[in-house]
Parts: C-alpha cells; sequence; structure tokens
C-alpha cells in the first residue's frame, strides 16, 4: 500500500527536527519542501499586499518582481524554487524556526481540514498547468505592481490563495485562487477606465 504523500504541516515539522545542528539554512528548507517551497515563497511575498495601510508608491513593485521570478520557474517546470547563493545561504537559529513551526502547525492542520492534494478535473493535459499557472501568476503580479488605488488587495488576496493552493498541491484551491486573479483583474481595469474617464471630464471641465 502507498502511504498518502506528507502535509505541508508534516514536511515543516521534518524539516525543524532533522538535524541537531544549531542553524537551518534558507536552501535546506526549501530542498525538504520541494515544490511546496513556491507555495510558501509566494504566499510571503503576496501576504503583505493585503494589509490595509497608508499607501505607498512602489511598495508592491518588489514584491510583485518576486512573484514574477518564481512564477517563471514554474512555466520552465522547475520541481524547486531557485534563489540566488547569498540568499540561499541565509540561516536562523534551528530553535527559533521550530518555535515558529510550533506555532504555525495548528493554522496548517485547521486549513487542511479543507486543501488537501488533488487535481484539478478539468485540466485534461498535466503538462499544460505549470505553464498555464506560470502564466496567469506573471499577469496578475504585473497587475500587482501597478499604482492603480484600492487594487493590491484584491489582486494580492487571490496570489495568497494561489500560493495555499500550491503549498498544499491542492489545483483545485490553485483554480480558485486564478479565478479570483482574473476578477481582480477585470476591476483593476474598470477603476483604470473610470480613472481616464474622471481625468477627462476634468480636464473639459476646465477647458
Amino acid at each position: 500500500m502507498i502511504p498518502p504523500p506528507l502535509s505541508a504541516a508534516d514536511m515543516l515539522s521534518a524539516v525543524a527536527d532533522a538535524h541537531d545542528s544549531p542553524d537551518i539554512t534558507v536552501d535546506e528548507i526549501l530542498s525538504s519542501l520541494g515544490n511546496h517551497g513556491f507555495g510558501l515563497l509566494i504566499l510571503m511575498l503576496a501576504l503583505p499586499n493585503t494589509i490595509p495601510g497608508p499607501i505607498i508608491p512602489g511598495f508592491s513593485v518588489p514584491f510583485a518582481l518576486g512573484i514574477i521570478l518564481l512564477s517563471i520557474q514554474i512555466l520552465r517546470g522547475h520541481r524547486r524554487p531557485l534563489l540566488p547563493a547569498w540568499l540561499r545561504r541565509r540561516s536562523m537559529k534551528r530553535a527559533r524556526f521550530r518555535r515558529f513551526v510550533g506555532r504555525a502547525d495548528p493554522v496548517l492542520r485547521r486549513f487542511e481540514r479543507w486543501f488537501k492534494p488533488r487535481t484539478a478535473a478539468f485540466m485534461k493535459n498535466k503538462g499544460d498547468r505549470p505553464r498555464a499557472l506560470g502564466i496567469m501568476l506573471i499577469l496578475f503580479a504585473l497587475v500587482l505592481a501597478l499604482p492603480i488605488p484600492l487594487g493590491n488587495g484584491p489582486e494580492a488576496f487571490a496570489i495568497c490563495i494561489i500560493g495555499l493552493g500550491l503549498f498544499e498541491s491542492d489545483e483545485t484551491v490553485q483554480t480558485v485562487g486564478i479565478v479570483g486573479g482574473v476578477v481582480a483583474t477585470f476591476l483593476n481595469a474598470l477603476i483604470v477606465v473610470a480613472g481616464v474617464e474622471v481625468f477627462h471630464q476634468a480636464l473639459k471641465l476646465s477647458s
């Protein structure tokens, strides 16, 4: 009998307890997570843009660029995220990482009641999914980088859902995130069109 695949929560716990060395590197964490690492990194990059706060010009741009770089790797079929050597060598105390995993574990377990490794029934050719997912993530990240008032939150939230789906290998949740991203992109387009129209009307009134 083939054992069920490890959940993301199980993988993180296994990484935390794998060695007795005092430090753990980013490369060690991502190597152990495999393609789950894409979901973790995309989620971490998108999450700050979902939090309401003062409008800071250019705030979303570095996060969007990071998502685009990861999306290109997904598009090209990489099995795990490829990061610069200096970033892979970054480390943290293993005890601190264990505390983080301990706090995150109950949250992830609750997610896993709803999210589970499953395929999207509509995608017959599984080789097409990484390409489609990579292209859509690049599109959403480009929209995220634009300075559109009130537009970043919905776009980032959709990317977070995709990240969670990737982290839990749940293609159905990824599909929900893609649909949400398309809706958010459409809303952003409406905001831009409305803004241009208001600008044109203001020019007419002032002339």
